[in-house]
This record gives structure tokens, C-alpha cells and sequence, in this order.
């Protein structure tokens, strides 16, 4: 399979996220916790969030740094999340 067909196929995170219950109110909530802190860890993030699994977390996470929602970086071994708004 070549590459540019690998990058095409990249999912909608909207398409995707709906095929999973409480996936809408994961999001917004994981958003509305990046416009409060504009940076936050991702472990960070899982402790305001005990009522959701670490799966359920990163995955979201995972499928909005997809869709350039948000920003996913390593920092040594930490995950880190950036507000699409954050100014470096």
C-alpha cells in the first residue's frame, strides 16, 4: 500500500467518535479542560477524569490530535496536550 494512501485515509475524528457512547461529552469535556489550562498531561487529564477509563481518555485524545484539534506531544515521558490556541 503506498504512503499517500495511508495519509488519505486518516479518519474524520466526528465519524469516528460517534461510534462509541459518551465519546461526544468525553470530548468536549477534554476540550473544555484545554481551554481552561491550554496545557495539561495527559496523566494530568486522566486524574480530573476518574470516571473514565485511561482507554476511553486516549483514544479521544488520540483521534483529536488526528484531526489537528489539539496538539500531542512527548516531552522525555510525558504526554502532553496543547490547546490548538496555545502560542509557543
Amino acid at each position: 500500500m503506498p504512503m499517500s494512501s495511508l495519509l488519505e485515509s486518516t479518519p474524520d475524528v466526528y465519524s469516528t467518535l460517534h461510534d462509541y457512547p459518551n465519546v461526544d461529552c468525553l470530548t468536549s469535556i477534554i476540550l473544555d479542560h484545554l481551554e481552561e489550562q491550554t496545557v495539561i498531561s495527559l496523566d494530568s487529564l486522566i486524574n480530573l477524569m476518574p470516571q473514565y477509563s485511561w482507554n476511553q481518555i486516549f483514544y479521544t485524545v488520540d483521534q483529536l490530535a488526528r484531526c489537528s484539534m489539539i496538539v500531542l506531544r512527548r516531552h522525555r515521558f510525558e504526554y502532553m496536550l496543547f490547546s490548538r490556541h496555545f502560542v509557543a
